[in-house]
């Protein structure tokens, strides 16, 4: 009788946790199914291209320039665009919207008429998305680059946006508009410049160059000095030829 007493309120417990169990809404499960289709048509993607690689790679070995071409040709790109884009009208909205438009993006190519209407959508129905770091570099309005710095939550999203917004500003000929592209960068190394930039840097890193450029390599300053090598293999410094009309020509194989 004691083994029922104490089977009896486990069973009721149990119960009670079956009962309280969420189930997903539609359009929870309509998100995730569409999550699961970008990430299959990406997979595709990329397995294509990877193919198309390795081929073009082993006729190069093999120097065989009609092999290179065909498997060039076989690089997918704007065949994938409706798939893609069909899926960023399905999840509209959404996180995988987003990503889905800025595939459309990369894939789009000179198109700046529909490149300008994919990033003025992405900027009016996913503001707070954390894909659009990816956009940053693409848009050349100051006042959408100043939006994503003041209404985006993500910080390397404000960062992207601010630095563009910097590089921007620095290519006016206004003295006023490069002023504040000095401020934007300097705003980027002191409020984001531990955050990583591309594969190996920081955003530090890349406005510091902005910013080198801005004080260092500008008409009429000074240039910087540093030593080569000439073709004859003779040492030589920059600062030797100073006040002399000089072309400095590099020249590099990889």
């Amino acid at each position: 009788m004691r083994t029922l007493f104490v089977l009896a309120p486990l069973a009721l417990l149990s119960g009670a946790g079956m009962g309280q169990e969420k189930l997903a809404t539609p359009a929870q499960e309509a998100a995730t199914t569409s999550e699961k289709k970008l990430a299959a048509l990406i997979e595709r993607f990329e397995k294509q291209d990877t193919e198309a690689l390795d081929a073009y790679s082993k006729a190069s070995e093999a120097h065989d320039e009609a092999e290179k071409s065909k498997a060039l040709a076989r690089r997918p790109g704007k065949g994938f665009i409706p798939e893609f884009r069909a899926l960023a009208e399905e999840a509209q909205g959404t996180e995988t919207a987003a990503r889905a438009w800025l595939w459309v993006l990369r894939l789009i190519g000179n198109d700046p008429k529909e490149s300008k209407r994919i990033v003025d959508l992405l900027l009016e129905q996913h503001m707070q998305s954390e894909a659009l770091g990816e956009l940053t570099d693409r848009v050349r309005d100051r006042e959408a680059l100043r939006a994503m710095v003041d209404e985006s939550p993500h910080e390397r999203v404000r960062a992207g946006a601010l630095l563009a917004l910097g590089k921007l500003l620095l290519d006016s000929a206004k003295s006023e508009d490069k002023a504040e592209g000095r401020d934007c960068l300097e705003a980027v190394v002191s409020e984001y410049g531990e955050l990583s930039y591309g594969q190996d840097s920081t955003f530090a890193a890349a406005a510091d160059r902005h910013l080198f450029e801005l004080d260092r390599l500008q008409l009429g300053m000074v240039a910087p000095d540093f030593e080569a090598t000439d073709e004859n293999g003779v040492q030589w410094k920059l600062s030797d030829y100073r006040g002399k009309v000089v072309v400095v020509d590099f020249w590099g194989n990889w």
